[in-house]
C-alpha cells in the first residue's frame, strides 16, 4: 500500500471520530481511485472497512453508556432489512450508475455540511421514521455508504439526545448496516466464485480505526463548524472526482 493509501485510511476514521459519519462515504473514491479496485469490489470492499472503523470509533461511547439502546432497536430493525435490499438491488445495478447515486449522496452532504446550521427534519411519525431508516440501509447495501451523514441529523431532529447521543447511535447503525451488507455481498461473491481483498480491507480498518479514536481526541479540541466545513470542501473535490469519467465520455 502506498502512503497516500495510508494517510487516506486515517483521514477517513479521522472523519468518523470528528463527526460520527463520513467515513463511508470517502471510502469507496480512494478504493477506486487511489486502490484502483474495480467499482463493485471497491463498494464491498467499503463495507468491511468502515464495519471495523465504526466498531472501535463506537467503543469509547459504550464505555461512557451515550448509547441510547431503546433508539437504537427502533432504528436497527428497517435499516437491517433496508441493507439487504439493497445488496440484492446492487446485484442488478451497473457499478457506475452506483458511483452516480454516490457522487450525489456526496454532493447534498457537502452542501449540508458547509451550512451553519445542519439542515434537520421534524419527523414525528414512527412509520416515517421506520420507512427512513430503511432507505438508509439500502444506500448501504447498494453503494457502500454507512449512512451517518444523514442519521446524525435525523436522530438530532426527531429526538432530545444530545450530540453525543446522536453519534453513539449512528455510529452503531452505521456498523449494523456496514456489517449487515458486507457478510451479505461477501457470501453472494463467494457462491459466484468472486473474491475480496481481505488483507487490504483488514489494514485500511486498522488504520482508520486508530484515526477515529484520535479524532474523538481532537474532537473536543477542534471546533465542529471548521471541521465540517473542511469536511464539505473534500466531500465536493471527490464527488467531482467520481463523476467526471461519466460526463467526460
Amino acid at each position: 500500500m502506498s502512503a497516500l493509501v495510508l494517510i487516506s485510511a486515517l483521514i477517513i476514521g479521522l472523519s468518523v471520530g470528528l463527526l460520527g459519519s463520513g467515513g463511508s462515504i470517502l471510502t469507496v473514491p480512494v478504493l477506486v481511485h487511489l486502490v484502483q479496485l474495480p467499482e463493485k469490489i471497491a463498494i464491498v470492499s467499503s463495507l468491511g472497512v468502515v464495519a471495523q472503523i465504526s466498531f472501535i470509533a463506537l467503543l469509547p461511547y459504550l464505555w461512557r453508556r451515550h448509547l441510547d439502546f431503546a433508539l437504537f432497536k427502533r432504528f436497527a430493525v428497517p435499516a437491517f432489512f433496508g441493507t439487504l435490499l439493497g445488496v440484492a438491488l446492487a446485484q442488478w445495478l451497473h457499478s457506475s450508475f452506483q458511483l452516480l447515486i454516490l457522487a450525489i449522496l456526496m454532493l447534498g452532504s457537502a452542501a449540508n455540511m458547509w451550512r451553519q446550521h445542519i439542515w434537520q427534519w421534524q419527523i414525528h411519525s414512527s412509520l416515517l421514521l421506520a420507512a427512513l431508516a430503511m432507505c438508509l440501509g439500502m444506500l448501504t447495501g447498494l453503494v457502500g455508504v454507512g449512512g451517518g451523514f444523514l442519521i446524525v441529523p435525523l436522530l438530532l431532529a426527531v429526538t432530545t439526545i444530545p450530540m453525543s447521543g446522536a453519534i453513539a447511535c449512528s455510529l452503531a447503525l452505521i456498523f449494523l448496516q456496514s456489517s449487515t451488507g458486507f457478510i451479505s455481498h461477501y457470501w453472494l461473491m463467494s457462491v459466484q466464485g468472486e473474491s475480496l481483498p481481505l488483507e487490504l480491507i483488514g489494514w485500511l480498518g486498522l488504520i482508520g480505526a486508530g484515526g477515529s479514536l484520535l479524532g474523538i481526541i481532537l474532537s473536543a479540541y477542534i471546533p465542529q463548524l471548521w471541521v465540517r466545513k473542511s469536511f464539505s470542501i473534500l466531500l465536493m473535490g471527490t464527488a467531482v472526482s467520481l463523476l467526471w469519467p461519466v460526463f467526460s465520455l
